[in-house]
């Protein structure tokens, strides 16, 4: 399962990749993951995304709803 939202004003991508309560957020240069209290990825967040991704599906997906869930849901 994985879900993924492009916001191009912010220029982020963020890409769910499972369900999960989120313990805490990892930072590694442009990219931010909500991780379990097990050490699982939830989410992944790339800032900056059209300098660091390569051009791909990620460029057309859809924009993040207002009050949408996170991977906390």
């Amino acid at each position: 399962m994985s879900d993924t939202t492009y916001d191009p004003e912010a220029d982020a991508v963020y890409l769910r990749v499972g369900r999960g309560k989120i313990a805490r957020q990892e930072e590694n240069g442009p990219f931010i993951c909500d991780v379990d209290s097990q050490g699982r990825i939830l989410s992944i967040e790339t800032l900056s995304a059209r300098a660091v991704l390569a051009p791909g599906a990620w460029q057309d997906a859809p924009l993040p709803r207002a009050g949408s869930a996170d991977a906390a849901e």
